[in-house]
């Protein structure tokens, strides 16, 4: 016992670390698997329903959004723990967990044994989806946070581009194959233990970069801050708790999820009825195997996220936050009803390219809103409420869509639906935008040295 807390305390130890750009590149190959970890086998979805005649679609769904259940379940505890015990130890059993759970569906024979796997999978998304946020916040600062930041979003759309092409690819062979791309956490998990230290955490009662009332709202802001152009409000910091702006981020979240996840579970039905539209179900080569096309769909939503996310930092800049979520929502919006409203594939492509932009803007700029605003000795919970919410929202995207889709009756239909939601979020923060810009111009402008 005694050795085994030398090894632990060994690896697991806190202690003041410069991170690498091999720490970068683990930390953002573990949130790779946060957006669509639990959908990585939504190809297969089809030849899965095959497989078990007996069980309902809806039933077969929740291969991709049970995970998400558990997320929502545990992510406040997983985050609590990781405040008490440390964010390394927790994301490297995460990892571990991620890997064992989701490849267990290669070997079993029955769906609800699937299912739980799938529910444990969730718990190892959980910790993943909490530690890495809050890690980036122990080791980067400033704008070299937001740009971090910014990459973490690029990550989890490389991570939808990844998971999503070579689970298509290898379940057009065979839909159990498809759940053997869970393994890449067991490659991920050496990296991070090689790259990564435990750090020592300051136990501030606020971030100072975040809650005065002209900060937190573009890069520009805390360029400004960082040269000392824009003086802190110490008041403010030491007697608000930004409690609204936390709930805020959390709601937006879970609409965004209950959205989003319209893709991973319904383009692959989707897909083969378009290829029945355009009568190509027949023709052999590509064309006979949709689920290979819906992870090529997929994958391109993913590419085009990542881009986004890439240059996020340079957008931020420039402008405000609630500007951003009203182009996200917007786009998200548009995309939805060019699906909807899509009888080809060239169209249908167009559709999911509108879709990547909107997501590559949404989480890094979600993400950066509640970093900017969270306590930095509570970071570990107030992500695990993030988890619970990205997560929450996917789950119920499923249980959503069952009485929409009773009502639309076709898959083109519930994109149609969907898309009257991103409308309203588009309109909630144009009103936010327009309501903080005549603020600002009714106060000083800031005190200057």
């Amino acid at each position: 016992m005694g050795m085994q807390n030398s090894i632990f305390n060994s690896i697991f130890k806190p202690v003041k670390f410069q991170p690498t750009k091999w720490t970068l590149v683990f930390l953002l190959a573990s949130a790779m698997l946060i957006l669509m970890g639990g959908a990585a086998v939504a190809p297969a979805l089809p030849l899965i329903s095959e497989a078990f005649p007996d069980c309902s679609e809806a039933l077969v769904s929740l291969i991709v959004t049970l995970p998400s259940l558990a997320i929502a379940i545990t992510g406040f505890f997983i985050g609590g723990l990781s405040d008490r015990i440390g964010r390394l130890p927790i994301l490297s059993a995460s990892l571990l967990i991620f890997s064992v759970a989701g490849a267990s569906g290669f070997f079993l024979n029955s769906l609800p044994a699937i299912l739980a796997g799938r529910f444990i999978l969730g718990i190892g998304i959980a910790g993943i989806t909490t530690t890495t946020t809050a890690l980036i916040t122990d080791y980067y600062s400033g704008m070299t946070r937001t740009k971090v930041l910014g990459y973490q979003g690029a990550s989890m759309g490389a991570g939808v581009l990844i998971l999503e092409t070579s689970g298509g690819f290898l379940a057009g062979i065979s839909w159990r194959l498809s759940f053997l791309i869970y393994l890449i956490g067991l490659v991920i998990l050496i990296g991070v233990l090689a790259t990564m230290k435990e750090p020592l955490r300051e136990q501030k009662t606020f971030l100072h970069e975040s809650t005065d009332k002209s900060t937190a709202e573009t890069g520009k802001d805390a360029i400004q801050r960082e040269k000392g152009l824009i003086k802190p409000n110490r008041k403010r910091e030491s007697n608000t708790r930004p409690v609204c702006e936390i709930l805020s981020v959390y709601i937006t979240l879970f609409l965004s999820m209950v959205m989003f996840f319209l893709l991973p579970t319904k383009l692959p039905y989707l897909i083969p009825d378009i290829l029945t539209t355009m009568d190509l179900s027949e023709t052999g080569g590509i064309f006979a195997n949709p689920a290979l096309l819906s992870g090529m769909f997929l994958g391109v939503v993913g590419l085009v996220s990542a881009l986004m996310g890439v240059f996020y930092w340079k957008i931020a800049v420039h402008m405000h936050k609630n500007l951003i979520l009203v182009l996200t929502y917007f786009m998200l919006c548009a995309g939805f009803i060019t699906l909807g409203l899509s009888h080809s594939l060239p169209v249908a492509g167009i559709a999911v390219v509108i879709i990547g932009i909107g997501n590559g803007l949404m989480i890094p700029t979600l993400l950066n809103w509640l970093t900017s605003v969270t306590p930095m000795a509570v970071m570990g919970r107030i992500m695990g409420g993030y988890s619970v919410s990205l997560n929450l929202g996917q789950f119920a995207s499923s249980l959503i869509i069952v009485p929409v889709f009773a009502v639309v009756g076709t898959y083109s239909g519930l994109y149609l639906a969907f898309s009257i939601l991103a409308a309203l979020l588009t309109v909630v923060y144009l009103i936010a935008y327009l309501k903080t810009r005549a603020l600002n111009l009714a106060e000083p402008s800031p005190v200057r040295n």
